[in-house]
């Protein structure tokens, strides 16, 4: 099983904060059953200042010990990579992280607002080669769930990724709504994630994962390629 959506390199940004507690997330995510993890620190976010520079030394300091601790675990890197709008397309393609040997990559857009770019940047994504997959759009307020430029997005190929505890109803009522209308409506395009940062309040709850829902979970990187297909 392949969670496409996970914070835990160490010391990065709200993910996890220490070598120790990236492992424990690791470790937790292959008790519940995964066995290839994506980690996806945020890039380009206004939030944080992520550098590839701390994003190789997290890498190279968890992958030792997952290798060492957790071997049946198989870790990809990859980035959630932040569309802001500032950006003119090609620049905000040439920008991106997608996931070590893959043509997906993960995008998140702004919770408050839809960048006037939001469209043209996905779409030169997907003229560039790539496959873009956005991150738990629930929780975009400005994506609407039946917009042309959604429907011509999955129409395109791309992907939505809907964040389990949000579907299940973890992080409230607004969010279980929003995802599961996406769900509804984009039922060939919807894969789930677990978006976890922490083994608290953002952990992974692949032990709550209906069955009904078992089919979102891609089994590898290569079944995420050929999503929908």
């Amino acid at each position: 099983m392949l969670d496409c959506h996970t914070h835990v390199l160490p010391g990065l940004d709200d993910g996890a904060p220490d070598i120790d507690a990236g492992l424990a997330l690791c470790r937790r995510l292959h008790e519940l059953g995964v066995d290839q993890v994506v980690a996806t620190p945020h890039w380009c976010s206004p939030r944080f200042a992520v550098e590839d520079e701390g994003i190789a030394r997290a890498w190279s300091s968890l992958t030792t010990r997952v290798a060492a601790e957790v071997p049946g675990l198989r870790l990809v890197l990859g980035s959630e990579h932040h569309c802001s709008g500032l950006q003119d397309p090609s620049a905000f393609v040439a920008s991106l992280h997608p996931f070590t040997g893959s043509r997906c990559v993960l995008i998140e857009l702004p919770d408050d607002h839809l960048p006037a770019s939001t469209w043209p940047s996905l779409f030169a994504v997907s003229r560039a080669g790539f496959r873009a997959i956005l991150a738990h759009p629930e929780r975009c307020k400005g994506l609407a769930a039946g917009s042309d430029g959604l429907a011509a997005f999955t129409d395109a190929g791309g992907l939505l990724q809907l964040t389990l505890g949000h579907l299940i109803g973890t992080h409230g009522f607004a969010m279980r709504w929003r995802s599961r209308r996406l769900l509804a409506r984009y039922p060939r395009s919807c894969i789930i994630a677990s978006d976890s940062h922490d083994l608290n309040i953002r952990r992974p709850r692949w032990d709550q994962l209906p069955g009904k829902w078992r089919h979102l979970v891609p089994a590898d990187l290569a079944a995420l390629e050929r999503w929908g297909g």
